[in-house]
């Protein structure tokens, strides 16, 4: 029932509104409100995939940058090459001109880019054409790859002492990542344990490494 406003000096009149009215209006009502918690949910939910992280292993698609990179590989037709980008901080491994993708090794599967870790604050890692030119698996790091550049800078993973750890934990974990978390060289290009093995097994002397800034 509706309650009518009374008029000036008259009696208070109560007016039936049709069921179908009612009922009417409360579905609109009802449409309404579920129409704005749809927008809701919809827009909370494009929200949480924008700030979703992405997975360590996703691949990182730098169209450009990977244009780089395979033409720098192509010019080494039929040898390894390596490309780290330290604005990025990424490592390409290539071979016969391609991006190394889903090759698996030793019980990992390896696809690059990688992330890197590179010189700390007080340290520069160098940039440019070079080449690895020894190998050395006894230095204070798990393997080291050495550049051909003044100074002791190369490619390596850990310091030696964490090796069983970091061992156990990659077993463990296949993206477990440690090495690559921060800057932390003396200008040197770190790279995870896992990964440092792949390339100490893969490349020889003479490999191409080109340092981008």
């Amino acid at each position: 029932p509706y309650l009518a406003p009374p008029k000036k000096g008259g009696k208070v009149k109560f007016r039936r509104v049709p069921a179908d009215n009612i009922v009417m209006r409360s579905l609109a009502v009802r449409a309404a409100i579920l129409f704005i918690l749809g927008l809701v949910l919809v827009g909370t939910f494009q929200l949480a995939g924008r700030l979703r992280p992405q997975p360590v292993n996703e691949p990182v698609r730098l169209p450009y940058l990977q244009q780089l990179v395979l033409a720098f590989a192509d010019r080494y037709q039929g040898r390894s090459a390596i490309v780290v980008s330290k604005s990025d901080h990424l490592l390409y491994y290539c071979e016969n001109g391609r991006i190394v993708e889903n090759d698996y090794w030793n019980g990992f599967m390896y696809s690059f880019p990688v992330k890197v870790s590179l010189a700390s604050r007080w340290y520069r890692t160098p940039e440019g054409l070079m080449f690895i030119d020894s190998k050395n698996e006894r230095s204070r790091f798990t393997l080291f790859l050495h550049l051909s550049v003044p100074g002791a800078y190369g490619i390596h993973g850990a310091a030696t002492n964490l090796a069983s750890f970091l061992n156990k934990m990659e077993y463990l974990y296949h993206d477990f990542n440690f090495v690559t978390k921060k800057d932390d060289t003396r200008g040197c290009v770190a790279v995870e344990n896992r990964v440092i093995k792949y390339l100490y097994a893969k490349v020889g002397v003479n490999t191409p490494v080109w340092i981008l800034p």
